[in-house]
């Protein structure tokens, strides 16, 4: 019995020939062929090409929603600052253009210590928000579209000089009880897509609204 399992356990040592010639053939994997990967590229190529016009268009809409979303923003951080100091704070957009301002509706006081006061004095908040200069900010639909030069003094050290050559519209103005003036604004790119941003005077919330393309 033993020689027996010896002689077998020998049989498979030796590769299982006689001779104590053995070999394995080992099966090569299948190439692509030059012609199946020109197939292959052309099918990604008419892929991308039909997915390419819908993807910009994507992006496009989202740059707008996203500069309109972040005047949404700005509008509720004017309404904290008027609530937060007890002062009405106002927010400008410059006309046709692509910046918004966010600004205390009265200048910083200078203190005269000789009537017994401190000279310490208060800084107000001011934002500034830039946005694409593909973004463009307008009235809403059938407003009349006014625009007014301010002096450097308002800006603060938003700097003031280069913001002072701007034209800006007529102030959105946010009182310290939190209330604001009913107003909407569109926000457009150079294809005319447009999201509006839709301010509620009596709670001072905003809002905005879906990108739908503009008609002339």
């Amino acid at each position: 019995m033993k020689r027996l399992l010896s002689t077998i356990h020998c049989h498979h040592a030796g590769g299982g020939s006689s001779g104590g010639d053995s070999f394995v053939r080992h099966r090569q994997p299948a190439a692509f062929s030059l012609f199946e990967l020109l197939i292959v590229l052309a099918i990604l190529a008419t892929v991308s090409a039909m997915a390419a016009p819908q993807l910009m268009s994507m992006i496009r809409e989202g740059t707008v929603f996203e500069a309109a979303d972040n005047i949404r923003a700005i509008l509720g951080d004017a309404r904290r600052f008027a609530i937060d100091t007890g002062i009405d704070y106002e927010v400008r957009y410059e006309v046709n253009g692509s910046t918004v301002v966010v600004l205390p509706a009265e200048l910083e006081l200078s203190v005269d210590e000789t009537q017994g006061t401190s000279q310490t004095i208060e800084r107000y908040n001011r934002l500034a928000l830039e946005l694409p200069e593909t973004i463009r900010i307008r009235a809403a639909e059938g407003e009349e579209e006014a625009s007014e030069r301010l002096e450097a003094t308002v800006f603060g050290d938003l700097g003031g000089n280069q913001l002072a050559q701007k034209s800006w519209s007529t102030p959105i103005m946010f009182r310290f009880d939190g209330t604001a003036d009913d107003f909407e604004l569109r926000v457009s790119d150079e294809r005319d897509l447009t999201a509006k941003v839709t301010l509620r005077g009596l709670t001072g919330s905003a809002r905005t609204s879906q990108v739908y393309q503009e008609q002339d």
